[in-house]
């Protein structure tokens, strides 16, 4: 090279300047693709779970106003919460889907599609939600019926629910994004920004439900009022994440032009992953349905046990999050047998950890549920529907990690079709049949057979190992 350079200068010839490569600054990213993989999952699912819990024991405190308000209340805001997941199901899977997508062009080291993926999404959460609302506004009665709500609890849901509605973009937005910023392996920061929503949620559920100061009393419209609230609050910390680059990508407004080829390969994933969702949404509706026909006091029970059943879900929805984005990144690096590993690793936390935690409020059942109501019918069956639930919690942890791995391989369809099998074919003809012979127990006892059969079939399918070959 010296020689060529002296021959050009002698010869005259012009020399070519060499221009300095400028790289483009980095986004902050964690290395997920080398280390301990227990370590990692640990890492990752912690912040996770904690966020998880604090978000549930918003909404256990939700469920204490709510007995603080007195009269139907608490089944009011379970059945228009209800009803409100059936609706927004082809929404949810947006967040696994962008947390795929995100989270394989961070683990390839393409942060200006891993940018692209991000704002595409935003515009996907954006044409989902108009359509989504209207369809609430003009229907929530004859959905409402459909479900059994009759009098007060119909009119207190719908009321609740046109309330919820006003802020459906910011309330389905945080999770989404939230998603993706774990997709990007920075959970920490969806811990504090969840925290923000969380305290705003916290402070203004009792001021607005019970009209505490110079506020009028609410009721139920008040705890809507306020879950709109903490999620615009949320969104707020979200923007400033995203656009800082504290999350490990950092969209620009040029990235949300419509990319159509994008779009297509979120929705890939998002679809499968939001008909999962929709069947246990709607099965949750039919619940509501068969629990109704048994009174007031098996309504109450069963909503209230339903919020403590999603409690225990954030050991296992942290540790979904954690192998969802371990396995993801290490695909995207070429690295199947990490993945594996993280996989199994977060499976098999997820079924120990929720195994003690539900076992030992299931011991202390009765002064846990008196916090809730002071009704003592009500707490029998309530204590009787988490003792029934116990041995099922295990399966549950560990099919639904697993079902959430598949998801970040980007293999949505697999267990989309397990979930809705275990559901359609087990569960709900299991509560139908059972219910009609022992009456209430028979619920608690399909949601085991069901959440088993589920883990099986995933599992079945994970270990066959075709994830491993799956392209986005």
């Amino acid at each position: 090279m010296i020689a060529d350079r002296m021959h050009k200068i002698s010869t005259g010839e012009e020399i070519p300047v060499q221009k300095e490569i400028v790289q483009p600054a980095r986004a902050r990213t964690r290395e997920l693709t080398a280390g301990n993989v227990s370590r990692q999952v640990l890492s990752l699912a912690l912040p996770s779970s904690l966020e998880t819990f604090i978000q549930t024991i918003a909404r256990l405190l939700d469920t204490f106003w709510m007995g603080q308000v007195g009269g139907m209340a608490i089944p009011i805001v379970a059945m228009g919460t209800t009803l409100r997941m059936v609706l927004i199901s082809p929404m949810m899977g947006l967040s696994m889907g962008g947390m795929a997508v995100v989270a394989r062009y961070v683990g390839a080291r393409d942060e200006e599609m891993a940018n692209r993926a991000v704002m595409q999404c935003l515009l996907l959460i954006i044409l989902f939600t108009l359509p989504i609302t209207i369809i609430g506004y003009l229907g929530f009665p004859v959905f409402l019926r459909w479900m059994g709500a009759t009098g007060e609890v119909l009119e207190g849901a719908v009321s609740y629910l046109r309330t919820l509605f006003i802020g459906l973009f910011f309330l389905e937005c945080l999770p989404t994004m939230s998603g993706i910023i774990r997709g990007a392996g920075r959970p920490e920061y969806t811990l504090r920004i969840n925290l923000l929503n969380v305290i705003v949620l916290m402070i203004s559920d009792p001021v607005l439900s019970l009209g505490l100061g110079p506020f009028p009393a609410l009721g139920a419209r008040g705890a809507a009022l306020a879950s709109v609230m903490g999620a615009a609050a949320g969104m707020c910390g979200i923007t400033y994440v995203l656009l800082s680059g504290h999350a490990g990508v950092r969209p620009r407004l040029r990235h949300l032009r419509p990319d159509w080829t994008m779009m297509k390969r979120i929705l890939r994933i998002s679809i499968p992953n939001s008909m999962e969702r929709f069947s246990p949404n709607l099965g949750a509706a039919v619940f509501m349905r068969l629990v109704s026909v048994f009174g007031d006091q098996v309504l109450t029970a069963y909503s209230i046990f339903s919020q403590l059943w999603s409690f225990f879900q954030a050991v296992t929805m942290g540790a979904g999050t954690a192998s969802a984005t371990m396995v993801g990144q290490n695909l995207g690096a070429g690295k199947p047998d990490r993945s594996q590993r993280a996989a199994y690793t977060g499976s098999t936390g997820a079924a120990v950890v929720s195994m003690v935690l539900y076992g030992a409020v299931a011991l202390a059942a009765r002064p846990v549920l008196g916090l809730f109501t002071k009704d003592p019918g009500v707490i029998a069956l309530a204590a009787s529907a988490l003792a029934y639930a116990v041995p099922g919690v295990a399966g549950r942890g560990w099919g639904q990690v697993l079902g959430r791995a598949l998801g970040g391989a980007g293999d949505a369809l697999s267990p989309m079709l397990a979930s809705i099998g275990a559901l359609w074919a087990v569960q709900i003809p299991a509560c139908w049949l059972l219910t009609g012979i022992i009456g209430p127990p028979g619920i608690w006892i399909s949601i085991i057979m069901g959440d088993l059969s589920h883990a099986i079939a995933v599992t079945l399918r994970f270990r066959q190992g075709r994830w491993k070959l799956k392209k986005i």
